[in-house]
């Protein structure tokens, strides 16, 4: 298998000093379905799966700005997707850190993950 075909699932905290514009969000949405991935967002008891739209854009219209939000991204070429992510982001975040990250040689069908 290629290098550039591993599955890889990474989590991130992410903690943000502005609501992001409906254009950023958008943006998000767009950039799950060109690429090979999928992309959750978890925020105390919410939970939104980024390919639905109608669900990320709920999730972040009710984001506490005084809490972080964890971005889970599985997939592949995930680093290259978040720096993208990232860069669109950037005037809205106060930080960002890789909480996890697992390749597709640490997991298994049985492997329970921590993100």
């Amino acid at each position: 298998m290629e290098a550039n075909n591993l599955k890889e699932l990474y989590s991130y905290q992410i903690e943000f000093h502005q609501p992001l514009t409906t254009n950023q969000i958008l943006k998000l949405h767009k950039l799950i379905g060109s690429n090979n991935l999928q992309m959750y967002l978890h925020q105390r008891q919410s939970i939104a799966d980024a390919g639905h739209f109608p669900k990320l854009l709920s999730f972040f219209l009710l984001m506490d700005l005084d809490q972080p939000v964890i971005l889970i991204i599985d997939g592949e070429n995930v680093e290259t997707v978040f720096a993208e992510v990232e860069d669109s982001w950037k005037d809205r975040v106060e930080q960002t850190r890789c909480r996890k990250r697992y390749t597709e040689s640490m997991m298994s069908d049985q492997t329970s993950i921590v993100v």
